[in-house]
């Protein structure tokens, strides 16, 4: 994706702009809006030194430049921990277009962020709603600590599949099987075996909530899949498992390794075969 950065010709008609701003103030921002160290979710990295160096200012002036926008203009944060700074409308104007490639790269970016309450500070900027999800959901599983909040698994699972506790048939099992995944056990358990992004154990969990089983099936499948060479995609093999009903079989190679049944014996010939169920049958009966 090429890299480069939209600054609206209405930035110079700006009421605000054009009776308050200095033309320090304004070349300052236009580099706070395009320098090498920007992002496409409007958070990133940079020092003072740096920004100095591209003006041509000293760092003193650099930092009365930033309390001035920080404090009298009110539109970017900065934190001098992290070296990191906020721009509050940049949502506005540059996330407004979705598609697979932009919102792969905003989860690339937010997971950069060290400092996250500078993620939230862009979101009530971002007008387009699904981008301002992805804002709002990475935050909220940032300030979890990296997982997310299961009471949200709760009302989607009553949401698209109804509550089973509130079922006739199968009563006992289904309280037992819902109970397992509407806490955090099912979270813990996925990431006790992978840690995978927030939007793959979503999708797991959706896939484990239909199957309508315990916690012992997922874990059997976790195991089926952490044992399995040569896997590409450990979401979409775990998916698999879960909806195909997996089972573990040793492979050729390592009797502790799996592979799915219907994949293990097509890769023995009829010899390798015939060879294996003798051995068995010898170690068995003598």
């Amino acid at each position: 994706m090429a890299v480069f950065r939209q600054i609206y010709t209405s930035f110079w008609t700006d009421p605000k702009v054009q009776e308050e701003w200095t033309p320090e103030d304004k070349f300052f921002f236009i580099l706070l809006l395009s320098n090498p160290q920007t992002t496409q979710i409007g958070v990133y990295q940079v020092t003072k030194k740096q920004l100095a160096f591209w003006m041509g200012y000293s760092e003193e002036s650099i930092r009365a430049l930033m309390d001035r926008f920080i404090n009298h203009h009110k539109c970017i944060k900065y934190n001098p921990d992290t070296r990191e700074i906020a721009i509050k409308n940049w949502g506005k104007y540059n996330l407004t277009k979705g598609g697979k490639p932009i919102i792969d790269l905003l989860n690339k970016e937010l997971k950069e962020v060290k400092d996250i309450e500078l993620i939230k500070y862009v979101i009530p900027s971002i007008e387009k709603a699904d981008i301002r999800k992805i804002f709002e959901d990475y935050y909220e599983m940032a300030k979890n600590g990296g997982f997310y909040d299961t009471s949200t698994i709760r009302e989607r699972v009553v949401t698209r599949y109804g509550d089973n506790n509130n079922k006739n048939n199968n009563k006992n099992n289904n309280k037992n099987n819902n109970n397992n995944k509407d806490d955090s056990v099912v979270v813990d358990k996925i990431k006790q075996y992978f840690d995978l992004e927030s939007k793959d154990i979503e999708k797991i969990i959706d896939v484990f909530i239909h199957t309508n089983k315990g916690i012992d099936y997922l874990e059997e499948k976790l195991r089926l899949v952490k044992n399995t060479d040569g896997v590409k995609s450990i979401t979409g093999y775990l998916i698999t498992a879960l909806e195909k009903n997996y089972k573990p079989i040793p492979s050729k190679k390592d009797k502790n390794k799996f592979r799915n049944f219907d994949e293990t014996f097509t890769q023995y010939t009829t010899d390798e075969f015939d060879a294996i169920v003798k051995k068995s049958q010898k170690e068995k009966f003598g």
